[in-house]
């Protein structure tokens, strides 16, 4: 997946530079090879849009660990993490982007995308988990688990954490039509970078659609349906204040998760307002649902 990943960055980059260069000899030019179009209507070459994309799904922690202050517990080392787990991992995320985009070909797009992301990670059911030897050595381990133990009923079963950050990322779009249907495929990937310790987020997102164009009261638009995969791998580390033992004490954190479910179904619209004007929504649904609104100016 890597080297995907690594031919879709290198591939927009260079495109968005060169547009971003050259925009008004390259809306002149693309897409190159017109005549593979077999005389159907082609957008304009460039386009600028705006984009908000809200997004909620259960996560599977791979990974959770805290670090207590020191003495909590008698014995243990101190700066040890210790493991934890979470009956449920939920994530909410809302990301506000602006996408620069060209069609090279008449059926390849290649994009780049610069914004900001808000989220949370709500953990509940929160528990410690017992130490094993090693790191522990086995003489000790007896006490200190039974440390933690006692002082498990005295943590919160539940946190969240909020994040937010720059994103940032690259992506390409392959279509087709046929009369009034289309088809695509979108591929992109994106980074984010989380104000909270080194924390990122890096998604690797496909989303094929299939859909027809027409007119409705003297609107032109077009309807589609498809489904999206996502491959993310969220790293949250920092600080949260628990109230242990009446006190609201720092405690470490590093939680390392995936989506539980990597696909959903979605359904979405595009008017066409004007030759340069566009909006489109899309709602995704299933065990992840998500919300995009776009604006898009093409010219």
């Amino acid at each position: 997946m890597s080297n995907i990943k690594q031919t879709i960055m290198a591939a927009a980059v260079a495109v968005a530079f060169v547009t971003t260069a050259q925009a008004d000899g390259l809306s002149d030019s693309l897409p190159l090879g017109k005549s593979l179009a077999a005389g159907q209507e082609l957008p304009l070459p460039l386009g600028i849009s705006a984009n908000v994309f809200f997004l909620e799904q259960n996560m599977e922690a791979q990974s959770i660990a805290i670090n207590l202050p020191d003495n909590l517990v008698p014995g243990l080392p101190p700066g040890l993490d210790l493991p934890a787990k979470a009956t449920k991992l939920e994530s909410r995320a809302t990301s506000t982007t602006a996408k620069i985009d060209a069609w090279v070909l008449p059926f390849l797009n290649v994009y780049g995308v610069a914004g900001y992301v808000d989220g949370e990670t709500s953990a509940s059911g929160f528990s410690l988990q017992p130490l094993t030897s090693p790191p522990i050595p086995a003489a000790n381990l007896a006490a200190i688990n039974a440390g933690i133990a006692g002082l498990a009923p005295h943590l919160p079963n539940s946190f969240s954490i909020a994040y937010s950050g720059p994103v940032y990322g690259v992506g390409v779009t392959l279509a087709a039509g046929y009369n009034q249907f289309f088809a695509s495929v979108d591929a992109n990937y994106t980074e984010s970078d989380l104000d909270i310790g080194d924390s990122t987020i890096e998604a690797f997102v496909v989303s094929p659609r299939v859909g027809i164009t027409g007119n409705l009261g003297g609107l032109e638009g077009s309807l589609y349906v498809g489904a999206m995969y996502q491959d993310i791998d969220e790293h949250q580390n920092g600080n949260v204040n628990f109230p242990v033992l009446g006190q609201s004490l720092p405690v470490g954190y590093n939680v390392i998760s995936n989506p539980e479910d990597k696909w959903n179904y979605l359904v979405g619209a595009n008017l066409k307002a004007s030759e340069s004007w566009n909006y489109g929504i899309e709602v995704g649904f299933s065990k992840r649902t998500h919300v995009m609104a776009t604006l898009n100016y093409r010219f």
